[in-house]
């Protein structure tokens, strides 16, 4: 009798845990920015306007969450965002290889969401797999795999590797690993300034790997 009831409560258990994590992220969006401003309304004065939620501040279109499509597109939609451009707005590629700090991987139509962040490395766009390429070194940044098959790039900045002055790299590495070792070897240096240097050579190396 009381497997037969914990049978039971198992699968009830089952199935209220299947519900989509999406209806209750929408669900969240809508109730709690609500809720919080009727609270809001009766506690401060009237002359103070209620807050802004991020939700607000997206376009109509933007504010549905993402769902997976029933089939799998074609094509990866890429969004390449710095703070003063857009590198790629909505364009249609093949493949985008990224380095992230957990390991390189590609984000190809159809892969599961993710969200990764960036080391000093090489981004790969292939418009046309293995045909019509484009590759940026960033220094840092993140990577947003969504399950409509979009994948976002944000990064402090990137420059396309052909702009490169392999010299100048060289010579940059050579600059930070000599600073490096000096503050490391008994040089008066604060936290501060082996942390630059540590990251110095950090993205100087991953650019003289690159070229």
């Amino acid at each position: 009798m009381l497997r037969h009831a914990a049978r039971g409560l198992c699968r009830r258990g089952l199935t209220a845990r299947t519900i989509s994590t999406t209806a209750m992220a929408r669900q969240d969006d809508e109730a709690l920015p609500k809720a919080f401003t009727e609270r809001f309304t009766k506690l401060v004065p009237s002359t103070m306007a209620p807050p802004n939620f991020p939700i607000d501040f997206l376009p109509k279109d933007q504010k549905e969450v993402k769902e997976a499509p029933s089939t799998v597109p074609d094509k990866l939609t890429f969004n390449f965002y710095l703070p003063h451009e857009q590198i790629a707005k909505a364009r249609k590629v093949d493949l985008v290889l990224l380095p992230a700090v957990t390991g390189d991987f590609g984000a190809m139509p159809g892969h599961v969401p993710t969200v990764a962040q960036l080391r000093p490395g090489v981004v790969t766009i292939h418009n046309e797999m293995d045909k019509d390429i484009e590759k940026y070194f960033v220094s840092s940044g993140y990577a947003f795999v969504h399950a409509d098959s979009t994948t976002d790039i944000v990064a402090v900045e990137a420059f396309k590797l052909d702009e490169f002055d392999t010299d100048a790299v060289r010579a940059g590495l050579q600059e930070y690993t000599a600073k490096l070792a000096s503050l490391q070897g008994g040089s008066k240096g604060d936290d501060y300034e082996i942390a630059a240097a540590q990251i110095g050579v950090e993205v100087y190396s991953a650019m003289n790997s690159a070229i």
